[in-house]
């Protein structure tokens, strides 16, 4: 589903600005050590409790044993996701090979009316995303595709790099295929996917991709040169390809 300009879903993604380092602020190793922690201490406090009938000895000997190592582990995950977000730049530096002032220009382009956001409600949705409280899928600015990713990651590339964006249903996956799209630009070195998106979404995505690359293929599949070439196998051999146009 696209999130027009003035959707209340649209508004509380972009409220506080500063899109990037929040997308680089989600998941990760430090978060998962605090979650730990968290559990830790509530462990000893169910069970440190009881043990209260038996002495305060016995309930500060049951709560340390959970709780300090609870507490180490929060302290570890907020100093590892702190460093994360400090060197968020740094992050996004490196994946995708802008200087600051790009990034700069792409941040203020996902604040702009014409940025568009999609939407997305998993066909097998176990963490409970509804229309209401949608996966933000990826974002499309006037010349940048922005595809949040898990742990903090995400995938950012020029519009003028796309190469490919396709629906597909022969996506790898655990006990066989998923179906979303799959894509890939110039600077890849294989093609990404994700198989979370329905075939709608994937559907909006492609469209609006195509609108501002024309010459985007979006098809899994397409001939060259009296070859047949596929995205899922033969990513890399594409991007060379159309690199190599280039010079």
């Amino acid at each position: 589903m696209i999130l027009q300009n003035g959707d209340k879903r649209r508004k509380k993604f972009l409220k506080e600005g500063d899109v990037l380092r929040r997308m680089r602020n989600t998941g990760g190793g430090g978060k998962g050590c605090m979650a730990g922690g968290i559990v830790l201490l509530v462990f000893a406090v169910l069970l440190g409790a009881p043990c209260l009938f038996f002495g305060f000895e016995a309930a500060l000997g049951v709560g340390g044993f959970f709780g300090i190592p609870g507490l180490l582990l929060i302290v570890v995950g907020k100093h590892m996701q702190d460093k994360k977000v400090r060197n968020y730049l740094n992050y996004y530096k490196e994946e995708t090979g802008f200087d600051e002032q790009e990034l700069q220009q792409l941040e203020q382009e996902l604040m702009e009316q014409d940025m568009v956001m999609f939407g997305n409600v998993p066909y097998n949705n176990p963490q409970g995303a509804t229309e209401r409280n949608p996966q933000i899928a990826c974002m499309i600015t006037r010349n940048y595709f922005v595809a949040p990713f898990v742990m903090g990651r995400s995938y950012i590339r020029r519009i003028s790099d796309m190469i490919l964006a396709a629906y597909s249903q022969e996506l790898p996956g655990i006990n066989g295929y998923r179906q979303g799209l799959v894509f890939l630009s110039k600077k890849d070195d294989e093609a990404y996917n994700n198989g979370t998106l329905t075939r709608d979404v994937c559907m909006e995505i492609i469209g609006v991709l195509r609108e501002r690359q024309p010459s985007l293929i979006t098809g899994q599949t397409f001939v060259y040169e009296n070859r047949q070439y596929n995205v899922l196998t033969d990513g890399p051999q594409i991007a060379e390809l159309f690199r190599n146009q280039d010079h």
